[in-house]
């Protein structure tokens, strides 16, 4: 990892199953993928959840705006890992790796690295972005298990 790679870390009150179909599953994400505090819509996925297959998730807001993010998969390892290409309005060919470690059975850590960042500034918007869409997944898997 290099300086400039953003690293969050986060547990989640689920399972590593659970955890890993909300990252894997377009109905799931689609109730939880937003950048923003509250909800004005359902985000639009579409995945195909294979090696190479593509994504594609479009966040709406309030104020009548949408935000599009896309990419493809380049690694699966079921219920530990997934790597993906991430492309928005402020990055191209950033990537993504999303590592889940259980703690416990209902417990479950993700590590979520995203790197190749073209400014420093790009870099903090999507630490504020991936803040707010880890609040709401959050939220989400609290309400559902």
């Amino acid at each position: 990892m290099k300086n400039d790679d953003l690293i969050i870390r986060k547990t989640f009150n689920c399972s590593k199953r659970q955890l890993f179909d909300a990252w894997s599953k377009a109905s799931i994400m689609a109730q939880w993928f937003f950048a923003a505090s509250e909800k004005f819509k359902n985000s639009t996925v579409e995945s195909n959840f294979t090696v190479n297959g593509k994504f594609s998730v479009k966040m709406y807001f309030e104020n009548g705006t949408d935000s599009q993010i896309t990419g493809h998969y380049k690694e699966i390892i079921r219920y530990s890992l997934i790597v993906l290409t991430w492309n928005s309005s402020i990055a191209r060919d950033s990537l993504v790796k999303l590592n889940f470690k259980e703690i416990s059975p209902n417990r479950t850590e993700l590590v979520l690295v995203q790197s190749l960042f073209p400014s420093e500034e790009s870099r903090q918007a999507h630490n504020n972005g991936w803040d707010a869409c880890l609040a709401n997944l959050t939220r989400f898997i609290d309400s559902v298990y």
